[in-house]
């Protein structure tokens, strides 16, 4: 893991939430750990020294954001970022792993993939997610970024979620219609129902804070059956983020930088 940094956040002094990179190994099993808590590999309240860090070939190759409770030294949010000079290291993207991307390679020298996105069960009440985005925006800002890509994650075993009722939803709403396409390797098969739904379907918080941004959805979902869940692609435009919620995040001078290293 590179440990090279970048300037990131830092919080107001009133709350013990900061923002950080993984600057060591110790750092990323901390992520790594709180990934399988928070992906339901492992029971709710299992103490941290009892949990096996989930982790896969890109975490060597990639940089981690943390949000670390200082009050409690406890990691409670962990954020992989994967560019295009980490990927070629890692031989690819994850994104790859799930999907065949070739009309995006024309950006990939100016994008950012972010996955393994995770909070803690008790501090899912927005903070956490606050932090890591307004980082990601600083980031994204400093090293003149112009995309991300990602899979934004349905779970297939939370009933809570329609898939069909959310992939209308994206066809709907949020659809890239300018080319680029990632077409699945799995297909996970959702049915397109047109004026069939009232309401807006309950959406997975990650994907629902996506679209608000203006991420559109790049093509049909693929199933992910370690996870149990169905993955559908994401591409967002900086330039053409949208609303309040993105002039939250990608508002100039939004907190103060940190200058805590160099690149690699």
């Amino acid at each position: 893991m590179s440990t090279s940094l970048s300037p990131v956040l830092t919080p107001q002094r009133s709350t013990p939430l900061r923002v950080s990179w993984a600057r060591n190994e110790k750092d990323l099993i901390r992520a790594q750990k709180l990934r399988a808590l928070a992906f339901g590999f492992c029971p709710p309240g299992t103490p941290e020294r009892m949990i096996v860090p989930e982790s896969d070939r890109f975490d060597s190759f990639a940089r981690h954001l943390i949000v670390t409770d200082t009050d409690r030294d406890l990691c409670v949010g962990t954020y992989r970022i994967l560019d295009m000079q980490g990927a070629k290291k890692a031989g690819g993207f994850y994104t790859e792993t799930e999907f065949e991307i070739e009309s995006l390679i024309p950006y990939l020298p100016q994008t950012a993939e972010l996955g393994r996105s995770a909070v803690h069960p008790d501090y899912r009440g927005g903070g956490v997610i606050t932090l890591l985005w307004s980082a990601l925006a600083r980031i994204l800002q400093k090293e003149n970024l112009q995309y991300l890509m990602g899979c934004a994650s349905c779970d297939l075993t939370d009933p809570s979620f329609d898939p069909d009722h959310i992939y209308t939803y994206l066809r709907e709403h949020a659809w890239e219609e300018e080319g680029l396409m990632a077409v699945p390797h799995r297909p996970f098969p959702c049915l397109f129902r047109p004026g069939s739904e009232n309401r807006p379907p309950a959406l997975p918080p990650l994907l629902k804070g996506y679209t608000r941004l203006g991420a559109r959805c790049i093509g049909e979902p693929s199933h992910d059956p370690v996870f149990q869940t169905a993955d559908f692609p994401i591409w967002l435009s900086v330039n053409r983020t949208s609303g309040r919620y993105a002039r939250h995040f990608f508002r100039s001078g939004a907190a103060r930088l940190v200058k805590t290293g160099r690149r690699p």
